[in-house]
């Protein structure tokens, strides 16, 4: 799974398909986070995700390091 940069330095993509709706904005405090997303966001770093078409674009938090949530997005991906 690769991070795609963004105009924002804050937020990645990810190419993928997925059955969220689109346009919805996913954080914390979501309630009924499953799949990919709840998976996404137990990574420490993370914010948010933005589901669009064939994409999810995460948010990091500020003091959060691309290098670093790279990395544990692909050892916890390599796991399932």
């Amino acid at each position: 799974m690769e991070l795609i940069d963004t105009p924002n330095p804050n937020a990645r993509k990810i190419i993928v398909d997925h059955d969220y709706e689109i346009s919805i904005y996913i954080n914390q405090d979501s309630s009924g986070v499953s799949g990919l997303a709840k998976n996404l966001l137990e990574i420490n770093g993370v914010a948010s995700v933005f589901t669009g078409p064939g994409f999810l674009t995460l948010t990091k938090e500020d003091s959060a390091d691309w290098v670093t949530i790279n990395t544990d997005i692909l050892n916890k991906f390599d796991t399932i």
